[in-house]
């Protein structure tokens, strides 16, 4: 005996012009009463359009699915305001730490300053000493140098032939060569002569009257400090002085200004006040 056909079969072996399209629901029912045989194509999309029109206006599913929507937005919303203020918090643990450690950088860096102060200040301290215990001392430059050489007697012979000096042995303390000897040199380098009066008086006369060995290879120079020689010589390299001198063991220099129109007469203590020279 034959199996009765399906709803779905009798519809597409007869179907009437005024015959209503079958409910989703129904068309599920008759694939599972059905027969073994696997649904069409066509009645797989026909199926799948039903299912799909009958949720789409189906208001408890539009429910449920804005609900499912809110949800997930919701719990979106959720981790993204969780990792905001994660991201916050770390923030300002950022900006503590760096206020901390900018204001460790500033105590250290106003430390430094102030050890650096110190240090100049004491290396000044120092330099003036050092300077003033050569307030009776001159440098001699350009005296030829001989084995077995009597510099006393030379120092003399300078100062009453060329200086019109009145000068005797008692007025010298001590006279030597200084810095090393330039044997491999040629001609071997002439090393300057270091001289110790008993007075100031003499010293200045030596100083006052050095003019008079202008043409000659005999140069007089204060007794400076290495760090007064550096000085000085830095002052007459900057671009901004005409000249550089020494008096007493202080360091002078005649700046120009940058436009050219007047110069003046400077003292600098350091090089650092030279370098700070911007005028």
């Amino acid at each position: 005996m034959a199996k009765p056909l399906t709803r779905s079969q009798a519809l597409k072996e007869s179907p009437g012009p005024n015959l209503e399209r079958p409910e989703p629901s129904d068309m599920v029912e008759d694939l599972l009463d059905g027969p073994s045989i696997p649904p069409s194509p066509r009645d797989m999309v026909e199926l799948v359009d039903c299912i799909v029109q009958e949720l789409t206006e189906s208001e408890s599913f539009k429910a449920v699915l804005q609900s499912c929507i809110d949800k997930a937005i919701s719990r979106k919303l959720s981790d993204i305001t969780e990792q905001i203020v994660k991201q916050e918090t770390q923030l300002f643990d950022l900006k503590q730490d760096l206020k901390l450690k900018s204001g460790n950088l500033q105590s250290l860096t106003e430390g430094y300053d102030w050890l650096r102060e110190e240090m100049e200040r004491c290396q000044r301290i120092t330099n003036d000493l050092d300077q003033a215990s050569r307030c009776d001392s001159i440098r001699l430059f350009g005296i030829k140098e001989s084995e077995n050489e009597d510099l006393e007697k030379m120092v003399i012979d300078l100062g009453k032939e060329k200086l019109d000096l009145d000068l005797n042995a008692d007025d010298i303390d001590k006279t030597y060569r200084v810095g090393p000897k330039h044997n491999n040199s040629d001609p071997p380098k002439v090393r300057g002569v270091l001289v110790k009066f008993r007075s100031l008086k003499v010293r200045d006369g030596f100083l006052r009257n050095r003019r008079k060995l202008k043409g000659t290879r005999t140069v007089i120079k204060e007794d400076l400090t290495r760090l007064n020689q550096q000085l000085i010589q830095k002052a007459r390299d900057h671009q901004q002085t005409e000249n550089a001198w020494s008096k007493d063991g202080r360091v002078f220099a005649l700046i120009k200004t940058t436009d050219g129109r007047k110069s003046f007469v400077k003292h600098f203590n350091n090089i650092r006040e030279l370098d700070r020279l911007t005028l």
